[in-house]
Order: structure tokens, then sequence, then C-alpha cells
């Protein structure tokens, strides 16, 4: 018998307007071709042809020129351009304005559309995966649809909407509250920007580790878009495509873009007594068979439009729609029931079932999100300008979690989340002085509130939670850079933040409906608020090198904790903040050539946030957040490209990050924190190289690339453990691209983990709660062929 005890009606509904995303994706690639057929059918514009203003909420005068070594773009009909060969330059917008990002003071790694490609990465995972002192991994399975976040050792890996992110992330400057939904698929971006270190003041609260923002790309007057397909190991199959086309010339443009792909699990569940017979289990499944863990069912549809109604008003307007329908994170036992825990690499005896109780939960993790918003750019003056971004987003995401390995049942939840906010933020953009001061001054408005429904069946524990957040934060900030020189500039902002929150809890038992505790109907709030500042200094050695230092804050917000077992766990507990001074330096050696970028930091962190799982207030089992204590974080990291030869092109970062606790709390070292211990997801060393070279052939253009990632062992508690270390890795990747000449088309096989390496993703220790530990493996090798046709 299957019971489900979590499902209520809600408003978080996974279809729009009562299409499903699968079929809205179909219609759109049948639609793309014909919008290109549009966009054709205009006449190119010519020398007295007013072209569509550059990227909305900039002064005009502060766009960089381009540079000789900068990549054109393709001119109308023209085929796609060779491989870059040279440096690219690359615009990004993290203080407020478009600069190079060689001439921005922030340790940034930023990636463009080409360089996405070329690298053949389609998830945000595989940008951070180059990028130094960053670890993005996917949550572990009892957190169901997000990412474990950390920057030089700032982070969060609970996907809870009760706890702030620590590392922000963003998508076309709309700031994403939760790590639940931020594993961001890269369709059709423009590029990405890593900023490591606090964004207090320039980002916002919560970016106190950093920022992860994606950009995608606006619709324009060009004839641009593309249509991908791919398939690969464990029937993968991969569809996607974006196409502009122009609606009323020079004044409205749109942009449609989908995907939808699907791969198999890779985590196989068999029949423990199929291939135990005599033990006295059931059988399952007569092949053995039950299932496979870790495997992907998407789809995604996203439009955008670009109204341009006079030459001061520019108007973007982004709708999307994703809907996620996977087997469950992979969850590999490690310690547990000795029966269980077997050598098999990719093998799980786990059912979702629990005999004893006669109900099972769901072997599966839907992810549903639909949002939109609104991105307006009005200009009173060429130097004064006034942006608004208005956002609203809905999600869920139903998973279950079988961590015992086998078929007790000694280990389910059932997970029912949903979460809906809205944001406005406004910022007007000027220069006083003849341009020697240029200001932004801004304001910030959030507010979201979040549902969790589960079932928690684990040893000592069986209970429904209905529990229910609310978050409001409302924020001012200002943000100058005074040009002294031609070589110095001296930039200073601040931001004050006012937050508040709303619990209430409700614990009941699953057979009576009655309350479980005096948890059950509690309601706590929180308040708080705080001021973040940022000074920096850069000075230019030439146009091809920057010095800067920077001093600057950071927090993330404090709160109750979202997970209380007994009454004795409802605490609360602290924002914790960051002091970080840093040295960098920006700087492009041999032009066009080779360009070397660095920093060295030195971070006071407070009131670190750690959750502990191992027991709090008299009960062995908890998913705590406390205040741990104090740390003195040291670190450096260097990237560097190069064009040593013509055609050859070589990338590679490196890092190094030192974390100490310098004071702990009471509850810390009761909890088991020693001086030792380092906080989750914070390598030591971290490095990546990559390497492509272009050979040209009378036929076309061939492109063999080869990267490599070095991740250092890392822990994932805040009491560290060696079932909780995930040991460290070396993981290639490689891919043969193929451009034949005069064609639209290029082809791509490629090879991911390609020694074939078994290594963890994550792990996640429960010994002393309840008797197991699981881990997230990685794929083993796998292969992939994709085609492209580029529509220019």
């Amino acid at each position: 018998m299957s019971v489900n005890f979590t499902k209520r009606t809600r408003m978080h509904d996974a279809s729009l307007n009562g299409l499903s995303t699968s079929a809205m994706a179909m219609a759109l690639f049948m639609a793309l071709f014909a919008g290109n057929t549009l966009a054709q059918e205009v006449p190119a514009a010519d020398a007295a042809t007013p072209k569509a203003p550059a990227q909305s909420g900039i002064n005009a005068q502060e766009a960089p020129a381009a540079d000789a070594a900068a990549p054109k773009v393709p001119a109308h009909g023209d085929k796609k351009a060779p491989v870059a060969s040279t440096l690219e330059e690359i615009v990004v917008t993290s203080t407020f304005r478009t600069k190079n990002v060689q001439k921005v003071p922030i340790a940034i790694t930023a990636i463009n559309a080409d360089m996405m490609e070329s690298r053949g990465m389609t998830s945000v995972l595989d940008v951070a995966a180059s990028a130094p002192n960053v670890t993005l991994a996917p949550a572990s399975a009892s957190y169901g649809s997000g990412v474990a976040a950390s920057i030089r050792g700032i982070g969060q890996y609970d996907s809870s909407f009760a706890l702030e992110p620590g590392v922000g992330m963003y998508v076309d400057d709309v700031y994403q509250p939760t790590l639940m939904g931020s594993m961001f698929d890269l369709l059709d971006l423009d590029r990405v920007e890593i900023l490591r270190g606090p964004q207090g003041t320039l980002a916002g609260k919560n970016s106190i580790g950093g920022a992860v923002k994606l950009y995608s790309k606006k619709p324009s007057e060009n004839v641009d878009g593309f249509l991908y397909t791919a398939i690969g190991s464990d029937n993968r199959r991969d569809i996607r495509g974006g196409a502009s086309f122009t609606v009323v010339p020079e004044k409205l443009f749109v942009r449609v873009s989908a995907v939808a792909k699907k791969q198999d699990g890779y985590m196989t569940r068999y029949s423990y007594a199929c291939e135990h017979p005599g033990t006295g289990k059931p059988t399952i499944s007569p092949d053995c068979k039950i299932g496979a863990d870790g495997g992907e069912n998407a789809t995604g549809l996203r439009a955008a439009a670009r109204w341009l109604p006079t030459n001061k008003l520019e108007v973007n307007f982004i709708a999307d729609t994703s809907e996620d329908n996977t087997t469950p994170t992979p969850a590999k036992l490690l310690a547990g029931n000795p029966r269980y825990v077997n050598d098999a690499r990719y093998v799980s005896y786990a059912t979702y079932n629990s005999p004893s109780k006669g109900y099972s939960v769901p072997a599966k993790s839907v992810m549903s999100s639909k949002g939109a918003s609104a991105h307006v750019d009005y200009s009173f003056t060429d130097d004064v300008k006034l942006t608004s971004i208005s956002a609203y987003r809905n999600y869920s995401n139903d998973y279950g979690v079988d961590s015992s390995g086998g078929p007790d049942g000694t280990y389910l939840q059932h997970w029912d989340n949903g979460y809906h906010f809205f944001s406005q933020e406004l910022r007007l953009n000027g220069n006083l002085f003849a341009g020697a001061l240029d200001y932004t001054i801004g304001a910030y408005y959030f507010d979201g509130n979040g549902l969790s429904d589960s079932v928690v069946d684990i040893p000592r524990l069986y209970t429904l939670q209905h529990d229910l957040t609310a978050a409001k934060s409302k924020s001012g900030f200002l943000h100058t850079v005074y040009h002294a020189t031609d070589r110095i500039d001296l930039s200073a902002g601040v931001r004050y933040t006012d937050e508040s929150k709303r619990y209430q809890f409700g614990r009941t038992n699953p057979i009576t409906f009655l309350p479980t505790n005096t948890i059950d109907g509690q309601v706590s709030t929180y308040s708080g608020s705080k001021v973040d500042t940022r000074l920096s200094a850069d000075y230019k050695f030439s146009d091809a090198t920057m010095l800067y230092a920077t001093y600057s804050t950071g927090f993330r917000g404090g709160g109750v904790n979202p997970k209380p077992f007994v009454p004795s766990q409802l605490t609360s507990f602290l924002p914790e903040t960051l002091d970080a001074y840093e040295l960098g330096f920006k700087s492009d050696l041999i032009p066009r050539v080779l360009r070397l970028n660095g920093a060295a930091f030195i971070n006071k962190y407070n009131d670190i946030l750690v959750t502990i799982t191992n027991g709090y207030g008299g009960f062995p089992v908890s998913a705590l957040p406390l205040n741990a204590g104090k740390a003195e974080v040291k670190g450096a990291e260097l990237e560097l490209t190069a064009f040593p030869i013509k055609g050859l092109a070589i990338d590679s970062s490196f890092s190094y990050l030192n974390f100490k606790y310098t004071s702990l709390s009471a509850a810390a070292l009761a909890s088991k924190i020693t001086y030792d211990d380092v906080t989750p997801y914070t390598p030591k060393l971290k490095a990546s190289v990559g390497i492509q070279y272009e050979i040209r052939l009378g036929a076309g253009l061939l492109v063999p690339r080869l990267d490599a990632n070095y991740n250092a062992s890392f822990f994932t508690n805040g009491s560290n453990t060696q079932l909780g270390r995930v040991n460290s890795s070396t993981v290639f990747n490689t891919s043969l691209n193929w451009r034949p000449s005069n064609s639209n088309w290029e082809g791509t096989v490629a090879v991911r983990n390609l020694t074939n390496k078994y290594y963890y993703l994550n792990k996640q220790d429960l010994l002393s709660a309840s008797g197991i530990a699981t881990g997230t493996p990685a794929r083993a090798r796998e292969w992939m062929l994709s085609l492209r046709y580029n529509i220019y």
C-alpha cells in the first residue's frame, strides 16, 4: 500500500495555463525557424538606421571601446567566427556599470557563451569547476533539488528555504533566495560571472562568500539563433534551441529558447532478496532491478521581449517555466546495516518502502518553477539613468529519500516544499563633477513565503511536519567611484539592510494526527539589521595592468532553527559576519597573448553558522544551525589565459585556502567541533587547466580539447569525520569539435570523466544520530555526440 502523508492542494502548480512545459517546448522548436524566417525578412540596417541602445541601465559613455583583440560579431549572413585565438574582452556589470572585467577591482571569473560552448558546459556546476576557491556540488539526497555552494570557505549546503544561501545566486540580476532549485541549466546564456569575496554592498545580504550571476541573451535586431541536439551514455537525449526575431523594426524584439533533456539514472537499485535468496526479504522485482537513481528528465522554456518605445526608455521582460521530473539523488550506503553496505560502486538495495508501517515514499524528485521579471531603464539625461527590476517566482520540490540502503525502510523521508517571492530593486546611476564621480543610489525590497510538508521516519523519530516561513527584507545602498586621476580610482559603498522572519511549526503523529510535542503550533520570529561597507582603491600601471586593494564586509542572516525535532531544539541563531581584506592584480602581460589575474586575502569570520547533525538538547538527532565561533581564513588565487602560438589556447586556475578557528562557542565544543575542523566544502587546494588547439584542414576546422580539474579533499559536516570526508580527485574531460568550412553546422564528440575515476560529489555522515552514512558518487565515464546548427 502506498500512502502519501504530505500532499496538499497548494498554489504551486507545475502547469501554466493548462499546457505542460514539454508541450510548450515542442511548440517552441516549431516556432524557432518561423521566427528566423521573419527575422531574415527584415532589411539589413544601413548606416542611417538608429541602432538599439547598449545594455540597459548604464551610461553610454562607460561602455568600453572595442579592443582590437575583441572578437567581432559576425555580420548578417556571415558564418560563425573561428574559435577565439586571442584574449577576449568580456563585459560585466558587477559594479552597476558595464566594464571590461579586467578593469573591475573584484576577483571575478567571467565566462561568455562561446567559452561555455567550447568547454561543453551545460550547468552552473561545470562553470564552478574551473573557478578558484569555488565549490558547487549537487545537494545530498536528503536536501532534494539544489546545490551545496561555498566560496572561500563560506556557504551553505542545506536547501531549506528557511536558511540563507551564503553565496548569492542571481539570474538576470534577480536574487534567488534559496538553494532549493539552484541547479541552473546554462540555457541560452550570454555570460556567467562568479564574484569571490563578500558582495554585501553590491549584491546585498547573503552574498557574504560571493555571488554567482547568470545573464541570459537579450533579444536583438540581429538574426541570431541556434538548434542543438545530443545523444550519449545512459540513453542521454538533449535538445535545446533559441532564436531572436523582430516584431516591430527598431522597436520590439523577442527571443525564445527551450530545452528538453533526459538521461537514465546510474545508481541501480536491486531487489536484495533476488540477489540474496533465503534471507527472508520480499522479492520486489522478478528481474532483480527495481529502478535507477540519479536520472534526469527536464524541460524548460524562456521567452524574452525587448521594447524600445523611445530613445530614453528600454523595457526587458522575461518569463520562464521549467519542470524537472527525475529520479532521486543517489545515496550510496557507506555505513549502516552491514547486510546492505556493499562494494559494488553503483548499487543500492533501497526500496523507498517501509514494510513494517505499510507505506512508501516516492522514488522521484520533481522540481517545478515558473516566474517573470521586468527590467525597465529610463534615461533622464545622458548621465542620469533610472533602473527598475521587478520579479516574481513560484517553485516547488517534491521528493523522496531512502538512505537506509536496504529493503527495511528504516530511514525514509518525503518532502513537499513550495516557495514564492516578490522582489523590487531601484537604482539611480549618474555622475557629478564633470564625470569625476560616478554614483549609484538604490533600494531593494524582498517578500518571500515558504511551505514545507514532510513525513520523517528515521530511527528515534516518526513525525509529520507542516512548517510555514515568511521573510521580508528592505535595504538601501550607495556605491561611488571617484576618478582621482587617469590611473587612480577610489570607490566606496554602503548598504543598510533590515530583515524579519516568521516561523510557524506543525508536528503531528502520522497515525493519530495528534500533536507529537509542544513544537506543534509554535510561532517564532526573528528580526535584525546590518550595515555593510566597501572601500577600494585601484591603480593602473598601464592600460593592461591594474593593482587593487579592498576592504569589504558581508553577512548571512540569522533566524530560528527550521528543523526542530524536540522542544529543546527550538533555538535561534545570530547572523554570521565577515570582514575581508584583499589585494589583487589584473594584467594582460602580453597583449592578446597572455593574461594573468591574482588575489590574496585575509578574512575575519565571526559567529560562523554551522549545521550540526549529531544531536542537540538531549536528543541524538538534529539538523540545527548554531553560531560556532570565529575563524581566520587566508587564501590566494591565480587565473591564467594564454595563446602561446597560433591556434593554441590554454586556460588554468589555482587556489589555496587556509581555514583556522580562533575561538569556539560552548555549543560548538559540546557538538564535538574542534579547533582542527574546517567549515564544510572547504578544500585547501583547487586547480584546473584546459588546453585546445585549432587544426585547420581544407574542409574545415578541427578543435581537440582536454580539461583537468583537481579538488583537494574536503568535509561535508561541521564536526569533521572520516565518513564525511570527500577525498581528493582529479577528473579529465575531453572533446573534439568539427566545424566544416562555409557551413552553419558543427559537431562535437565529448567524453567526461575520461579515466573512469570513481569519486564522490558529496557525503552525509549521520552515523552518530541515525546509524548511517551515505555518499553521492559521480557518474562513471560517459560519452556524448552533439550537433549544433547556428543561425546567422
